[in-house]
């Protein structure tokens, strides 16, 4: 694992002079491609005593690359963290993980049926190693080709037990958590949930309530 090091405010500035930000809010920048094209993310703290200043961000989302890496799943490669010489946030510095999100595929009108269904697959397959990915959505998957992979990965927790039925529902909400992204995207949702259904490890008569979340979406 990486240890995290000191970065003065002034190297930061340096970097930031020829990066591109492209994703920020009132805080300042929260994630910037470098010159070099290595993706570099701020991590704000909350509050100025929280459990942040024993285990920064930076760390929690490098030990989540990791685990991630460990247990086959694609992934960023974080190659540096750095805690910022008199500011209260941290930053990681990492290669980003090749390939499109999920929700530009889908905006564009590119995916289609086999495609949903191999997330499907991959989705089950996440779930049955026990990662429960709390922030899961169209937008943290990235399909690269035959292969899907996760960014955005601070919100994570590992377990060594697939996950509850509560954590799957929760997961599932969460992915349809804005309905107007499925809007006409019908054959695409059954597509999906056909391949989770056959590929979760849990008796079908257990997975009425996926309906009941897809049925809200679509109904929307």
């Amino acid at each position: 694992m990486l240890n995290i090091r000191p970065l003065s405010a002034e190297h930061l500035a340096t970097l930031m002079e020829t990066a591109t930000v492209i994703e920020k809010d009132k805080k300042g920048p929260k994630v910037a491609v470098l010159a070099d094209g290595q993706f570099l993310k701020f991590f704000y703290r909350k509050r100025f005593f929280n459990r942040e200043l024993l285990a920064p961000a930076a760390v929690k989302f490098a030990r989540n690359a990791h685990q991630l890496e460990q247990l086959d799943i694609p992934t960023l490669k974080v190659k540096a963290l750095h805690r910022i010489v008199g500011e209260s946030h941290t930053v990681a510095i990492y290669s980003p993980l090749a390939g499109r999100t999920l929700r530009d595929i889908v905006k564009s009108n590119e995916a289609d049926a086999n495609l949903m269904y191999r997330l499907g697959v991959f989705l089950a397959l996440v779930q049955r190693r026990g990662i429960y990915f709390r922030s899961i959505h169209p937008g943290n998957i990235i399909v690269n080709e035959m292969d899907f992979g996760l960014i955005d990965i601070l919100d994570m927790r590992f377990q060594s037990w697939s996950l509850s039925r509560w954590a799957r529902r929760r997961n599932w909400r969460h992915f349809f958590r804005y309905p107007q992204e499925w809007v006409n995207h019908g054959d695409l949702i059954e597509a999906l949930i056909k391949g989770y259904r056959h590929s979760a490890d849990l008796p079908l008569r257990e997975l009425s309530w996926i309906d009941r979340i897809v049925g809200r979406v679509i109904s929307t």
